[in-house]
């Protein structure tokens, strides 16, 4: 049985695309550059969101299978059977092709770096290492320290649904969204603004508003609460975090609260989007774009994409394959800019795509082997993704 949901796999498209522009953005070598440039720049900059959508997608659909799932003796065995069969396969491909084949290419300097560092990669610890030391030559496998953060989520979250009940599961969530937002704000034992960009503890906010968001829908009233709040939450925060990026230049004080805050802002926006996706008329104009074959695509594949996209947008930036090999526009590095994000993003996805096939699915076809219960009701199987 199929128990994709296309809406999800949409939102989940969305997510990979902001992240590819983002970082096709940062890598592009337009920052500092005037005019048409400096509002690329200015455009690209906040999509980092993404990483944070995926976030919530997370909270959402992980809280949901394992809330669901609560009191079979399979519990465990199959949810973590399942992670393993879903996240390992590419993530220790991809790390092993990486620690083979990038130093061919990369400085010795970044080389030495890469294998001396490489147990934070194996232990799902990249992130720590990034809090601890800032980040570090080379950036190829700097994204991902999002992946530690989801695993660590995973290797935790587990026992607190199997523990407490609904009630008490929520009210841990408030607790976690809030306690996130507080240790960015005090920033105790020194912490810095990297660390609490990277660090699970201060960006529980996300992962929390959607396993608050999934035990909500599984209350009494099911997906008919979210019929009120979420579109004036999805406006509210979206003006919030613009307005937060009006001043180029805050001083310090206030810059600190702005980093502080923002996470929970997108939080509170990626909640309410997924909200808004779940409860959508069939004719909405949201439930057509989430649900259409590019979003969909996008969203099948995102994993791959995600893992493969920053390592090729390097090398070829590497390579001297960069916007600047074209004529300027007008003074600006734009027909370069679209050309190389096409290619990127091209061989990005044809690389996502081959992998998925070659690789991934043979492991994924396996997971249906570990299932939670003997059998599933249909309607727990509605509001999954491809979880």
């Amino acid at each position: 049985m199929n128990d994709r949901n296309p809406m999800l796999d949409g939102v989940r498209g969305l997510g990979i695309l902001l992240v590819l522009v983002y970082h096709l953005g940062i890598f592009a070598g337009l920052d500092g550059r005037p005019g048409l440039d400096l509002l690329l720049t200015k455009a690209t900059g906040p999509l980092w969101v993404g990483v944070d959508l995926f976030f919530v997608l997370s909270g959402f659909l992980i809280t949901g299978i394992l809330y669901d799932a609560k009191g079979s003796p399979l519990y465990f065995r199959s949810f973590y059977g399942r992670r393993v069969l879903r996240i390992f396969p590419m993530y220790y491909g991809f790390l092993v092709v990486a620690l083979l084949v990038f130093p061919r290419w990369l400085p010795q300097e970044s080389t030495a770096h890469l294998v001396e560092s490489q147990a934070w990669y194996w232990f799902y610890l990249s992130n720590v290492q990034v809090a601890l030391d800032g980040w570090q030559q080379p950036l190829h496998l700097g994204h991902f320290w999002s992946l530690a953060v989801e695993e660590q989520f995973y290797l935790l979250w587990p026992f607190a649904v199997w523990a407490l009940d609904r009630r008490q599961l929520m009210r841990l969530g408030i607790a976690c969204f809030l306690g996130a937002l507080a240790l960015r704000l005090l920033q105790p034992f020194g912490m810095t603004d990297v660390a609490a960009h990277v660090l699970l503890p201060t960006r529980m906010d996300s992962l929390a508003a959607g396993a608050l968001l999934a035990l909500a829908i599984r209350g009494s009233r099911g997906v008919e609460v979210l019929r009120r709040w979420p579109a004036v939450t999805l406006v509210a925060c979206l003006v919030a975090f613009v307005a937060m990026h009006l001043d180029p230049d805050p001083p310090p004080d206030v810059l600190s609260l702005v980093r502080a805050i923002r996470y929970t802002v997108i939080a509170g926006a990626g909640v309410s989007l997924i909200a808004l996706a779940l409860t959508a008329s069939p004719r909405a104009w949201l439930r057509r774009f989430f649900a259409s074959g590019p979003m969909v695509f996008l969203g099948k594949y995102s994993y791959g994409l995600y893992v493969v996209h920053v390592p090729i947008i390097l090398f070829l930036a590497d390579a001297g394959f960069r916007p600047d090999m074209l004529p300027q526009w007008q003074g600006s590095l734009l027909p370069g800019f679209l050309l190389f994000g096409g290619v990127c993003a091209g061989l990005s996805v044809a690389c996502a795509v081959v992998v998925y096939h070659l690789w991934e699915e043979p492991f994924l076809r396996l997971k249906r082997r570990l299932p939670y219960r003997a059998t599933q009701p249909e309607a727990r199987l509605e509001l999954r993704g491809s979880a």
